[in-house]
C-alpha cells in the first residue's frame, strides 16, 4: 500500500516506531521469579563458621580482628596464620 499524503505517511511512521519500541519493551520484560521452596532461615541454625572456630581455638576463646591477630603474632615472633586460607 502506497501512502500519498505526507501527513498520513508521517502518522504511519510514528505509529510504526512506537509499535516497534513497545514490542521491544514487551520482549525484554523480566518475569517475576517463582516462589522458592527453600525453608526460611532461623537465627542460630547455621552455627559458627570454620574460620571463626579456628580463630577461637588459636586465641583461647577470643575472636580478635585481623590487625590485632597480626600484632600479637609479631610480638610473639610466630608467623601470622591466615585462617581464611585454610580448608
Amino acid at each position: 500500500m502506497k501512502i500519498t499524503n505526507k501527513k498520513y505517511a508521517l502518522t504511519a511512521a510514528l505509529q510504526a516506531g512506537a509499535a516497534h519500541e513497545f514490542a521491544l519493551i514487551k520482549s525484554r520484560r523480566q518475569f517475576k521469579p517463582e516462589a522458592t521452596e527453600k525453608k526460611p532461615y532461623k537465627p542460630g541454625s547455621i552455627g559458627p563458621s570454620v574460620v571463626a572456630t579456628a580463630i577461637k581455638d588459636a586465641f583461647h576463646g577470643v575472636i580478635l580482628n585481623r590487625s590485632e591477630r597480626k600484632r600479637i603474632a609479631k610480638i610473639d615472633g610466630k608467623p601470622f596464620q591466615k585462617f581464611y586460607a585454610q580448608g
